[in-house]
């Protein structure tokens, strides 16, 4: 028994076309993901626990190599004051490195965001290198607890 191979017109006409195709450009045209980062906060995550109901979410966008795209969301918190990214592991306090908040407090309260550029703000490479190997992570001060009310390690998503 032989077998027979039969292409319809339109079949034909897609095997030209894929076949002639012509891309100069190559892959090197599509822009790499950008990286990110998050950080999920929480009174549990304070090296001395924190009983509160607050919580939070930060997400960090590399943009380029030198500009660092952030927004911070927070629920359940009251007369949150400030917010940085410090240095340091899970459970171990450690310095600023950023400040990602700092009064006046933001017209809604719960959310503020911002860049932190290269030009403008030398540790963007410490902090990178610090979000890239855990060592970093953001931390919002209240009234309350001035010493840290909710935190969160930084992480690449």
């Amino acid at each position: 028994m032989h077998g027979r191979l039969v292409l319809g017109v339109g079949t034909l006409a897609v095997i030209v076309a894929v076949g002639s195709c012509k891309d100069d450009v190559g892959l090197t045209s599509i822009p790499p993901d950008p990286e990110e980062f998050v950080a999920f906060l929480s009174g549990a995550n304070e090296p001395t626990p924190v009983a509160t109901a607050a919580q939070g979410f930060a997400h960090f966008t590399l943009v380029g190599s030198d500009k660092l795209i952030y927004r911070i969301t927070l629920s359940n918190i009251d007369s949150a004051r400030l917010a940085h990214i410090h240095a340091g592991p899970a459970g171990v306090n450690g310095g600023v490195m950023v400040n990602l908040y700092v009064p006046p407090l933001p017209a809604t309260g719960l959310a503020f965001s911002g860049t932190l550029i290269e030009d403008t703000v030398v540790v963007v490479d410490s902090v990178l290198t610090r979000m890239r190997n855990g060592t970093a992570y953001v931390n919002v001060h209240t009234v309350a607890n001035p010493g840290g009310a909710i935190r969160g390690q930084a992480f690449q998503q």
